[in-house]
């Protein structure tokens, strides 16, 4: 290629030119992610059979192939040039992909993209990664005009790359591991810079830090900060010129050693995320003006206190301040959702009663009928677990810990013959006057139907259980796993109807996809179940998180923690293995950090321990909740006394 790229341009695939289709073939920098993007796109000749061929993908109509390519460090005076290096489709400097569509999915590439002189040259191999499947060599050369590329929306990457740079073309910056005690005079230079970032890289558990101390008074020439990010750096205090950036939106000093905070800080009206996590910080004023204000986090400061005026912020969703000595707080926060903070320091800190779905107070439970202790039927092979397994003397606390659940098998797919079935999937058997659930998307501005999961006929539990209506029917509805994480309101709705009488067949629904967020074929495939006690144990494989468990007669088991790590293999899977079921009520779930039941909690108050899983529905069928976990909902024991389903915190755990 070296002797040759100047004067043909060419696009080869072990041995083979392909035609490039210069309609589709370019170079631009992204817009969003900021990249020198490079697309070429080839015809596949008619007289290469795509559908015998190993080395395309054999779904292909357009017959074309498009490699796409997205790279940094390669700006110098204007004209791209540098070498990018990936293995495996991976460039793992700067985490970018060597994109390609029409060959084989198999196929990785690994070799080079070197730019030089307006070209852009390809050299390299498709091979799988596994197994001693053919390779296959990939030459190209492409020239292009480097006079199109509109480098302001470049992100540089370094401080050296920026030199032969105007300066006024400079809005997105990065520096990594400078030595650098002050902003160098050239940064201030960037009239445009939006975007700012100092970053310590390197071993993880390396505490040292950046030698960067200060921003000078200069900061508040840079009028066009949208972002500043600053993590290990020995930085005690910021400037008070700082308040200047009018349209700074997120400021990151993460990991610095922050004391001192300016008062100007707390009234930047365009500023939406504020990360101060890691530092020094004694207090915050009362007297703050943030209105565009969404995420504070100050985790792991030396805060004792936090001003209630932080929580009537107009746009304020979370305030995260985990390991920070509080000894105090507003009463404002009370009836803040949005506080992080630990399940100890709210109940020490705040009022933590439960209120009731309705807001009225709870009513009187029976915490026996959730428990599978009494139950000899359930714990005869449980005991033989402890005997086996050399588990006596942890024997009374063990079993207190067990759940006395409702295990579901699916058996063959649903018919809708008997009606009030329990059933997974398909459509329910709602009664004619209770409408199909819905909801309005603001951004789609649309309303959906909710999702149906599943109906459980609480009359035909009722000799299996105690803690579920006598009669009855209960329908479990989901918006859409797309709303995981950005709009969690109403995520679910449970329906539930004493009179099995009134219920009316689902086969009567007849949705189309485009009712639902998004659901393929407009519904879940449909499952008849049957259902079974079982004994349910904990998942003892975050047990450091869900500290709560170890209370009453379980709370020997607390510091014990080589029998809790042990206890997955020498009592959880046992008794999991002693009946298998596809889907629970009343039951533990496995999580790698907090329970569903503590999430529960932390969200709507309530000692974790006085809420249940009412439902965990596992991936199976059409069910995949992300890569193969489990949905749970989960409702308060009060409301589930009062056969009160209006308040269902839902959530996830992925596989």
């Amino acid at each position: 290629m070296e002797k040759s790229f100047d004067q043909v341009q060419y696009f080869r695939v072990d041995g083979k030119d392909y035609p490039i289709d210069w309609s589709r073939t370019f170079w631009t920098i992204a817009e969003l992610t900021s990249t020198l993007l490079t697309e070429i796109t080839v015809d596949i000749p008619k007289d290469i059979s795509v559908e015998e061929n190993d080395l395309l993908d054999d779904y292909n109509p357009d017959r074309k192939i498009k490699i796409s390519i997205e790279s940094l460090r390669i700006f110098e005076s204007g004209v791209p040039t540098g070498q990018t290096k990936f293995e495996e489709d991976k460039n793992p400097v700067d985490h970018k992909y060597f994109n390609k569509e029409g060959f084989e999915y198999s196929l990785k590439f690994y070799g080079t993209v070197t730019y030089r002189d307006n070209w852009v040259l390809i050299e390299g191999e498709l091979k799988s990664p596994y197994g001693d499947s053919a390779v296959y060599s990939l030459q190209v050369a492409v020239q292009f005009n480097a006079e199109v590329l509109n480098w302001s929306k470049y992100h540089f990457k370094s401080l050296e790359e920026t030199v032969t740079a105007d300066p006024l073309i400079v809005r997105k910056l990065d520096i990594v591991n400078p030595t650098f005690t002050s902003l160098p005079d050239e940064v201030y230079d960037f009239k445009n810079l939006s975007y700012l970032s100092i970053t310590k890289l390197g071993d993880y558990f390396d505490q040292s830090k950046l030698a960067f101390k200060e921003f000078d008074e200069r900061i508040a020439d840079l009028t066009e900060l949208v972002s500043i990010t600053v993590n290990k750096a020995s930085i005690h205090q910021l400037p008070e010129d700082i308040g200047h950036l009018k349209n700074l939106e997120v400021l990151s000093i993460n990991m610095c050693g922050l004391k001192k905070l300016p008062d100007s800080l707390w009234s930047l009206p365009n500023l939406k995320y504020l990360y101060l996590f890691s530092n020094q910080i004694r207090e915050i004023p009362e007297k703050i003006n943030l209105p565009s204000l969404q995420v504070l986090d100050v985790k792991e400061n030396q805060l004792k206190t936090l001003p209630g005026s932080l929580t009537e912020q107009p746009a304020i969703k979370s305030i995260l301040a985990n390991d920070n000595p509080l000894e105090y707080l507003p009463n404002e926060y009370n009836s803040f959702q949005g506080l992080e903070i630990s399940i100890e320091d709210k109940r020490n800190l705040l009022d933590y009663t439960y209120k009731g779905a309705d807001g009225q107070g709870m009513v009187p439970w029976d915490d026996s009928i959730f428990a599978a202790e009494s139950d000899r039927e359930l714990i005869k092979p449980v005991d033989e677990i402890i005997r086996k397994n050399k588990l006596t003397q942890a024997r009374e606390a063990l079993l207190s810990l067990l759940k006395k659940a409702i295990g579901f098998e699916q058996y063959e797919n649903e018919d809708y013959q008997k009606l009030g079935n329990h059933r997974f999937g398909g459509y329910p058997d709602l009664p004619l006057d209770i409408p199909f659930p819905s909801f309005y998307n603001d951004y789609r501005d649309k309303d959906f139907l909710y999702e149906f999961i599943a109906q459980i006929n609480c009359e035909e539990l009722s000799n299996l259980q105690e803690f579920l209506p006598k009669s009855g029917t209960l329908f479990f509805f989901f918006k859409s796993l797309q709303f995981f994480g950005y709009d969690d309101k109403d995520l679910a709705k449970v329906i539930y109807v004493a009179d099995n009488g009134t219920l009316n067949s689902g086969s009567r629904f007849d949705f189309k996809e485009d009712d639902f967020f998004e659901l393929p074929n407009a519904k879940y495939k449909a499952f008849k179940a049957k259902a079974f006690k079982v004994n349910s144990a904990p998942s003892f494989y975050a047990h450091r998180e869900n500290r709560y468990l170890f209370e009453g007669n379980a709370q020997s088991l607390e510091h014990q923690e080589k029998l809790l790590d042990d206890l997955y293999e020498t009592f959880e899977v046992p008794v999991l293995n002693l009946k298998k079921f596809d889907h629970a009520m009343n039951c533990y779930g496995f999580t790698q950090h907090e329970s569903p039941e503590l999430q529960a909690s932390l969200s709507w108050k309530g000692n974790p321990q006085d809420w249940i899983i009412l439902l965990e529905v596992k991936s199976i069928g059409d069910f995949q909740w992300g890569d193969a976990g489990d949905l749970f909902f989960v409702i308060h024991k009060s409301d589930l006394t009062r056969k009160d389903f209006s308040r269902i915190f839902v959530t996830m755990e992925g596989g």
